[in-house]
């Protein structure tokens, strides 16, 4: 913790409408912080739903300016984003490279610290186009491997997500998230949160 002790990491969880549906959550069960100390980390959610890459590479207004305009330059960001931009055309191996060239912007040209790639999650085949969740596994094979050796870029798995798609709720594309079954969405904030936790290891020097 040798790397907080004069301040709380800024941390922010910035992505699709994966990302705005765990902040809800959170809200609504009263869970602060991601359950980390305050002397720890400082933790903010930057969801907006539909969220494409294209929409971020917008330089004027936009999703860019909503979500990647900082007035203290965070420590660490978690990204959740991609998803979104796979279609029946996509380039696996280009959708990687982007999703890179936003990571290695916020480190190389904003300088955050940390920024993790979130692993891309598969849909149910009826809401998505044929191939869907082949071209997400291949996005992740590329991703992993891009990410090896650069400096403050880390790929991070969700762990718990692929053995069968049951976690997925009724529209087939989100996580299951509701009274009765909200197991999903504690997984995948405790995936996150986890994450975060393991920062310290991954933080470039200042």
């Amino acid at each position: 913790m040798a790397e907080t002790a004069d301040k709380p990491l800024n941390v922010q969880i910035i992505g699709h409408s994966y990302i705005r549906r765990l902040h809800e959550y959170c809200d609504k069960n009263n869970i602060l912080n991601l359950r980390l100390d305050r002397d720890f980390c400082a933790v903010n959610f930057r969801g907006k739903g539909g969220l494409r890459l294209r929409h971020i590479g917008q330089t004027s207004g936009g999703s860019r300016h909503e979500l990647f305009h900082f007035d203290v330059v965070p420590d660490v960001v978690f990204l959740q984003v991609g998803g979104n931009d796979i279609s029946a055309h996509t380039n696996c191996t280009q959708l990687a490279r982007d999703i890179v060239s936003l990571a290695k912007y916020l480190v190389l040209g904003v300088g955050v610290r940390l920024v993790y790639i979130g692993q891309l999650i598969r849909r149910l085949p009826f809401t998505v186009c044929t191939g869907y969740n082949e071209m997400v596994v291949q996005t992740n094979i590329n991703l992993e491997a891009m990410t090896k050796h650069i400096a403050g870029v880390e790929f991070w798995h969700h762990r718990g997500f692929w053995a069968s798609l049951a976690y997925l709720g009724p529209d087939g594309v989100h996580l299951d998230c509701t009274p009765s079954h909200s197991q999903p969405m504690r997984k995948y904030l405790r995936s996150i949160r986890n994450a975060v936790i393991q920062a310290p290891k991954f933080l470039r020097p200042v």
